[in-house]
């Protein structure tokens, strides 16, 4: 049976503290209610929703993955904003904004993006996005305010052509993630006008730790195959906890509870698939958390300590979500970024990381969005011979063939 772990990040109740001098320190570092207006509260249902669906989809191509919703969410939506027409539906659609306008969507994402970082004072949160432009390439002036207001976004041109800019942009992505993610591209194709970029950095201490002296080494059970001897922290306490038709769940709180592990495992004998096809939805998950508000027991919890590093190409999974256009040349539309035509979404990359140990939790991701431009009559097409090729020797006039080959690698050749 394959144990699950999913870091759900969750806001609780403030606790409301009085007294004296000799409590305001306590009080300076509690943490902080996220107050959000009722059309923040419904993107933020749709949000979550986004989350379980990419979730879901994900599950069905990877048997391990760590992904970051809300990092492809604010990456994503930044980059709606630059498109038009069909491309803009489709893409508001499937992030669950359908039902919204750009001012409500990008007006939750700025107030996610300032409160998240400050909920919790004994939990780091950072929350990075960036722009960077191909020189010469126009955007729109109106684009650039947009999500330099919204999503505090930082805007810089660079030389694509110079390997100084594919420096400076994993340069960025390292510094946002504490060097936990120091790069996410390795090279800068000839065709690409504009990455957008949110990196997304978390660190939180438990607030009942785990004792290393406890920890030790035992079986653990994958979905399938032999049990593989892994390391194990452990610790007795009380939890929020609750259980489902397929599931077990408890609630493991970092600093002063802003922040919190769900941990879902599944019941014996029940596979960790059927726990996601089943339950792991909104609906069932507004349920999960709202019967953990009322449910402590007493756990002695096992868990592995791991780290782990993640990347995935997004594209085929949000096609397979329903986002479609964005990535046809020819047929996506954003001319809300550029008056240049032919523009489309040509890279969507994830690369995540996390370690879990006695003290806690450390998290990254960064989410990369590529623009590209559809080749015209007159750019010229990149063909690069550095890989496995055929090639034939022919005459024009009756296509006779003279010679052919298969050139896979090249022999050690002599000075």
């Amino acid at each position: 049976m394959k144990q699950t772990v999913h870091l759900i990040i969750t806001t609780l109740l403030l606790s409301v503290f009085s007294g004296g001098c000799e409590r305001l320190s306590q009080q300076a570092n509690q943490r902080k209610d996220i107050i959000l207006t009722r059309t923040e509260q419904a993107i933020s249902a749709e949000v979550n929703r986004f989350a379980f669906d990419l979730f879901g989809q994900v599950s069905t191509e990877d048997e391990n993955f760590f992904i970051s919703p809300l990092s492809a969410s604010l990456a994503l939506s930044m980059t709606a904003n630059g498109t038009a027409g069909a491309t803009a539906d489709e893409m508001k659609k499937v992030l669950g904004f359908e039902d919204f306008s750009y001012k409500d969507m990008n007006g939750f994402f700025r107030t996610m993006t300032r409160e998240l970082t400050d909920a919790d004072r004994l939990t780091e949160v950072g929350i990075a996005n960036s722009i960077w432009i191909r020189q010469g390439f126009p955007v729109r002036d109106s684009f650039k305010q947009l999500v330099k207001t919204w999503y505090l976004a930082m805007i810089e041109e660079l030389d694509f052509s110079s390997p100084l800019a594919l420096e400076t942009i994993n340069n960025w992505c390292s510094d946002q993630t504490k060097g936990k993610i120091d790069e996410i591209i390795d090279e800068i194709p000839p065709q690409m006008l504009m990455y957008l970029i949110n990196a997304l950095y978390f660190k939180g201490t438990w607030t009942k730790s785990f004792d290393q002296t406890h920890s030790y080494r035992s079986d653990f059970y994958p979905d399938q195959g032999a049990s593989q001897l892994v390391d194990y922290m452990i610790q007795t306490e009380t939890f929020p906890y609750t259980e489902t038709e397929y599931a077990m769940l408890a609630e493991l709180p970092y600093g002063n509870q802003a922040f919190s592990m769900v941990l879902v495992l599944p019941k014996p004998g029940i596979h960790t698939d059927r726990v996601i096809k089943e339950e792991m939805n909104l609906p069932t998950w507004k349920g999960i958390v709202e019967k953990m508000k009322q449910s402590d027991r007493k756990l002695t919890i096992s868990m592995p300590k791991f780290k782990y590093e993640y990347e995935k190409d997004l594209i085929p999974t949000l096609q397979a979500m329903g986002m479609e256009l964005p990535f046809i040349e020819g047929a996506a539309d954003f001319s809300n970024l550029s008056p240049v035509t032919g523009l489309y979404i040509g890279l969507v990359k994830q690369k995540t990381y996390v370690e879990i140990n006695e003290k806690g939790t450390e998290a990254a991701a960064v989410t990369i969005v590529g623009i590209e431009k559809s080749a015209g009559p007159d750019d010229p097409l990149q063909f690069t011979v550095n890989r496995s090729f055929i090639y034939i020797i022919k005459e024009k006039s009756t296509g006779v063939i003279l010679f052919m080959g298969k050139m896979s690698f090249f022999e050690t050749q002599t000075p």
